[in-house]
């Protein structure tokens, strides 16, 4: 989405650090609170709406009444609520980017944008089709769905690992030039006003993909040491089903069709 943001290249990175000061301090904030008014987490854990895996309204009944907790419920889901459409318009433009670059399956219609609203309405279709279809597999069974969300922080670590590496990579090599240099050659990679230089760059680079590793390591892992078939954590598998997918698919098919990223060139005329 960035691709449609002024002065992308400034405004992106000091968005994406603002949220994370703004939210974690708000999210340490709600955690401090929440530990000093529980009493008791293995009796919320256990009550009918922890079992349901929502103990926070087992401590909203707790600790006031029950007009108050259906009143902070109400406010959860409607932030709740605002970020399900937050997820669908990045969710849903991530598809569509890669349908552009014929890198999706069905790209020549996912691509498509409806000309009167300028969305890309097939990529919204099938970003909301899918989140309902996860949903439904919580109703039959609860190892699966928690299988499929692990299965997605295993692949959004996967995914920072692989760009964190490339990009610790090019640095230590010294392959990204310095936008002082002047103008290079097409595709060459060239540092943007907002970065890290030096030691310090490739310090913070190493300790992201380390700690990106562990995450990685420890998301395909079961919560306890007794494992069951209904406590076995089958993220693992179903990452390296997702890889093996990938790759026949790009050899069978997309790799006749994918050539990279597609770049908007403007021609300039120098009088």
């Amino acid at each position: 989405m960035a691709e449609e943001v002024r002065n992308a290249d400034v405004v992106v990175p000091w968005s994406m650090v603002g949220t994370t000061l703004l939210n974690g301090a708000l999210g340490f904030a709600m955690v401090i609170a929440v530990l000093f008014v529980t009493l008791d987490i293995d009796s919320a854990l256990e009550s009918p709406t922890g079992q349901l895996g929502l103990p926070f309204m087992d401590i909203f009944m707790t600790n006031i009444s029950r007009n108050g907790a259906t009143g902070m419920t109400i406010i959860i889901i409607l932030i709740a609520g605002i970020g399900v459409v937050a997820f669908v318009a990045t969710t849903s433009r991530l598809i569509w980017a890669f349908a552009r670059d014929r890198a999706f399956p069905g790209w020549r219609h996912v691509s498509k944008v409806q000309p009167e609203s300028t969305v890309p309405l097939h990529a919204v279709v099938i970003t909301m089709g899918v989140s309902v279809l996860i949903g439904l597999i919580n109703l039959g069974s609860t190892t699966a769905f928690n299988d499929v969300v692990s299965l997605g922080v295993s692949g959004l670590y996967a995914s920072y690992i692989v760009t964190e590496a490339l990009l610790l990579y090019r640095r230590v090599t010294g392959a990204i030039r310095s936008p002082n240099d002047g103008v290079g050659e097409k595709g060459e990679l060239v540092w943007g006003p907002f970065h890290v230089p030096g030691v310090f760059g490739i310090i913070v680079n190493i300790l992201a993909v380390l700690f990106g590793m562990i995450i990685f390591f420890f998301s395909c892992w079961p919560v306890s040491s007794t494992v069951e078939p209904a406590t076995m954590n089958y993220s693992s598998l179903m990452a390296g089903a997702v890889v093996i997918a990938a790759v026949f698919y790009y050899a069978i098919w997309a790799r006749h069709t994918y050539e990279g990223p597609l770049f908007e060139e403007t021609d300039t005329v120098s009088s």
